[in-house]
């Protein structure tokens, strides 16, 4: 009478990929006709392994500017250098316009000590140690961009060093 549950046929059609909506806004601009609506959705996907990406995608519907979000991040994913312990080998100074960041390395149980969409994209990328600190704007798009900048720069690091 009634179907099993399939676990197993229910993972093979989701993305190996966690996806996080940071931000959903409503915006209008003004025309001749009166006021138009759309939607701007800024979203993070990641692995929880060291992969990451971030878009900002825009769509008259709210569905589809979270599924062209999605897929804009899909599209746009970085490998973040992480230690064993999940952290970032060293300090990082992030400033991008006006938003200014300080990234600390912190030791193994210290947990993710962030806040805002600056915690939820380190989450998404793997990231389980570490201690964040917006020293800047409070604008979670322009915040979101700059982190995801910094962890770039944290890669070319590394591949100069080898």
């Amino acid at each position: 009478m009634y179907k099993k549950f399939d676990k197993k046929a229910k993972r093979e059609n989701e993305s190996p990929y966690r996806e996080e909506i940071l931000n959903v806004r409503r915006v209008s601009t003004k025309r001749a006709g009166g006021s138009k609506f759309h939607y701007s959705v800024l979203c993070a996907v990641g692995d929880e392994n060291g992969k990451l990406g971030l878009a900002l995608a825009k769509s008259v519907e709210n569905v589809k500017a979270i599924a062209k979000a999605k897929l804009k991040a899909k599209q746009n994913i970085i490998n973040v250098n992480l230690t064993k312990e999940g952290s970032i080998p060293h300090e990082l100074v992030i400033k991008d316009g006006a938003s200014k960041m300080l990234l600390r390395p912190a030791p193994l149980g210290s947990g993710l000590i962030a806040g805002g969409s600056v915690r939820t994209i380190l989450e998404v990328a793997g990231v389980k140690n570490i201690s964040a600190k917006v020293i800047g704007t409070n604008n979670q798009v322009m915040n979101a961009y700059a982190l995801f900048k910094g962890l770039q720069s944290l890669n070319k690091v590394k591949k100069q060093d080898k």
